[in-house]
């Protein structure tokens, strides 16, 4: 299915049907996201296949894409990184059916009730967000009264600590 991705779905009822989204979601809808974020994102590219595995587990196989803009922790200038991410969810009724689950599927419990779509987008996203954003090397500049440190070559090498243990190892 193409177009908007829906908020709540019914996991059981798309895996039994094999159902595929494509589409894109705005990234206004997903305000723990835009919080993060220097200017506000556009729309994420959103694909989605609902299906069973070998063993009959109910997954979701997801791929996201969107640019956002950080501040890069460098140079303190704004800086857009792509964000790409995958995943693979399966969904379980219980704690101990999540145990049993394969190491790649990231486990979602589910009752009868609907899932949250948007927000386990969001939740994706939020994990493909760098942990310290920064430009190339060759693109990033320092800020504006930047000095770096004197050069630490002059100073006379500190001995090491731990030398005294290499040689209580050695005559052993």
């Amino acid at each position: 299915m193409s177009g908007p991705i829906p908020a709540h779905v019914e996991p059981r009822k798309l895996t039994d049907r094999a159902v595929a989204f494509n589409g894109q979601l705005d990234s206004r809808l997903m305000p723990r996201l835009s919080a993060l974020l220097h200017e506000p994102a556009g729309l994420a590219e959103v694909q989605l296949q609902f299906e069973r595995d070998e063993q009959g587990v109910r997954l979701m196989r997801g791929h996201y894409r969107l640019d956002v803009t950080l501040i890069c922790q460098r140079c303190l200038e704004s800086v857009t990184l792509p964000l790409d991410s995958r995943c693979v969810v399966g969904f379980v009724d219980s704690d101990e059916a999540a145990r049993q689950l394969p190491r790649s599927y990231e486990p979602v419990i589910v009752d009868d009730e609907t899932l949250d779509l948007h927000a386990l987008i969001e939740d994706e996203l939020l994990l493909a967000l760098p942990a310290v954003p920064m430009h190339p090397d060759e693109h990033c500049q320092h800020p504006s009264g930047f000095q770096p440190d004197p050069d630490d070559s002059d100073k006379a090498e500190k001995p090491n600590p731990f030398s005294v243990l290499a040689t209580l190892k050695r005559d052993i």
